[in-house]
């Protein structure tokens, strides 16, 4: 799984959308972040196909939406190939999603979920199985259940200014990977006196600065922009090194009540 991710979430799905993906495959990227409850996979299987690139040059993550999880087992798996319908990747050998999520881990219906993923991870549809928004407790439920495949990724809101350093290294622990679904966190972060400040000392954008921090504590970070120079800049993160110092500058910025607001929209999240 490529570190760097280019993320779908608001992307249009209009011709602008497949545009801003194509620009993207264009700047170097080739791990797309998206999901159903996104309603743009097609645009995202258009560019794909439009840019004359291999699809197994790609790496494809998508996510199962509350509703399907709700629905049942049955609906879950036709939420999936609805994705994979939607892709349209083809019958000579694409016809796979390298990353299937559980968007939410949807109280009384997130096992269940798991377990038809992992049917559908043995068929050969799902290359592998991840987890999206988990905290521990829904993480031991999974393991309770006696699951037979583990997850690959817990994917969450992750960023020097929503910083979970004990969430994060709890799943680290345990061999899953951590990816930032909001790696630069959100725009009104960028003019924060301490990200200006190393911003200058490293000649680097804000986002960069974020970006970096996030590679450095070996997470997968998602990034998103419809600009193409900034997706290129996004890219630029892999010739410079953050000092420990900086690193821990980073970590600090983050405020307890920020990360009990962002626990209650998580919470509530699960529920609807």
């Amino acid at each position: 799984m490529p570190q760097l991710a280019f993320g779908l979430y608001k992307v249009p799905p209009t011709e602008e959308g497949e545009s801003i993906v194509l620009n993207a495959i264009a700047a170097g990227y080739r791990h797309f972040d998206t999901a159903s409850y996104y309603e743009n996979e097609k645009v995202l299987g258009q560019a794909l196909k439009k840019s004359g690139i291999p699809r197994n040059e790609f790496f494809i993550c998508s996510k199962v939406w509350n509703d399907a999880q709700r629905k049942g087992r049955e609906a879950v798996r036709g939420s999936v190939e609805k994705s994979l319908a939607a892709f349209d990747f083809g019958d000579d050998g694409g016809c796979y999603i390298d990353l299937l999520l559980v968007h939410w881990p949807v109280p009384g219906y997130h096992v269940e979920t798991y377990k038809e993923l992992e049917l559908m991870c043995k068929e050969g549809t799902i290359r592998s199985i991840g987890l999206s928004n988990y905290k521990e407790k829904d993480f031991n439920e999974l393991v309770e259940s006696n699951i037979t495949i583990q997850p690959v990724v817990n994917q969450f809101e992750i960023s020097p200014f929503m910083y979970r350093p004990s969430l994060a290294e709890y799943f680290q622990r345990k061999g899953v990977s951590v990816s930032a679904s909001k790696g630069i966190g959100r725009g009104e972060c960028f003019d924060k006196a301490p990200i200006q400040k190393l911003s200058t000392k490293y000649s680097k954008s804000p986002a960069q600065i974020m970006l970096r921090w996030g590679l450095q504590k070996n997470f997968c970070v998602v990034a998103k922009t419809a600009t193409p120079s900034r997706m290129r800049e996004n890219r630029s993160i892999l010739d410079y090194y953050l000092e420990d110092e900086d690193m821990i500058i980073l970590d600090s910025l983050t405020s307890k009540e920020d990360v009990k607001k962002r626990d209650e929209r998580e919470l509530q999240s699960k529920i609807t």
